[in-house]
């Protein structure tokens, strides 16, 4: 369809022509049983944030009309999870890759990058698209999460200087299930961040303190992820909370709110 949706008209056309595709027209225009009568139900229709607020305005100026068809009463608007994904994307980068003071440790996201993707560092720095972001966030999140492994397990046993060297023993679950434990205590953030947060600044190591950040960051992404694509929505309303913080604090007040 050549409509501009990022305006009310052109949504208004989209929906028209929408609901013509579908065969469904306005009753009043119609015979009887020539098409179904969806004034008395609703259509759900999916979008970004932009298309929510064109059919909110939409709605709220032809409320005047005299027939609920022509009220839109039967417009529904759903957001579309996979713009709220793309909206976490954008907001890690908003966080940890676009302030400069984000740079400056050897442990940062930017590092990694000039690692894992050394000639689009550039592209990273200025606007990446949501498909790099995610792919970065996939490939940099398993690599960190085998370093926290590597370092937990070396703790257990000096002999263990590579994760190879520790699958040799051929662990149990019950004892990889007691190293994942002592892995979210030690290496993502926790309410006990803030604690250390107010010690003084010699006390303190703020390359860990960022570095939990980042992987509690990362988990989050991973976790919306993966219960939108299993279709678990109630998990994924619950993740929403978490993010809401987020998109808060990177300045995306309209998935805030």
């Amino acid at each position: 369809m050549d409509v501009n949706n990022s305006t009310v008209t052109g949504n208004i056309q989209a929906i028209e022509r929408l609901m013509v595709q579908g065969g469904v027209f306005d009753p009043a225009e119609v015979e009887d049983g020539e098409s179904p009568d969806v004034t008395e139900y609703v259509v759900l229709v999916h979008g970004d944030l932009g298309m929510g607020e064109c059919i909110a305005s939409m709605q709220q100026h032809w409320s005047i009309e005299t027939t609920p068809w022509w009220r839109f009463q039967h417009i529904v608007f759903v957001p579309g999870l996979f713009h709220l994904k793309m909206a976490a994307a954008d907001a890690i980068w908003r966080a940890l890759i676009q302030p400069m003071s984000a740079h400056q440790d050897q442990t940062s996201l930017m590092h990694d990058i000039a690692q894992l993707r050394p000639r689009e560092t550039g592209i990273f720095r200025s606007k990446p698209g949501f498909w790099m972001m995610h792919q970065l966030i996939g490939h940099d999140g398993i690599c960190r999460h085998l370093d926290c492994w590597r370092i937990e397990v070396e703790k257990m046993n000096n002999a263990h200087k590579t994760l190879d060297d520790f699958a040799i023993l051929k662990p149990s679950l019950e004892e990889l299930k007691e190293i994942a434990n002592r892995l979210t205590r030690e290496y993502i953030a926790t309410y006990r961040l803030t604690r250390v947060r107010r010690q003084p600044d010699q006390r303190r190591d703020k390359q860990y303190e960022n570095n939990l950040l980042i992987n509690k960051y990362f988990l989050l992404y991973e976790e919306l992820s993966y219960v939108m694509n299993i279709g678990d929505i109630a998990h994924v309303e619950t993740c929403i909370i978490a993010w809401t913080l987020i998109f808060k604090a990177t300045g995306k007040h309209k998935y805030a709110t």
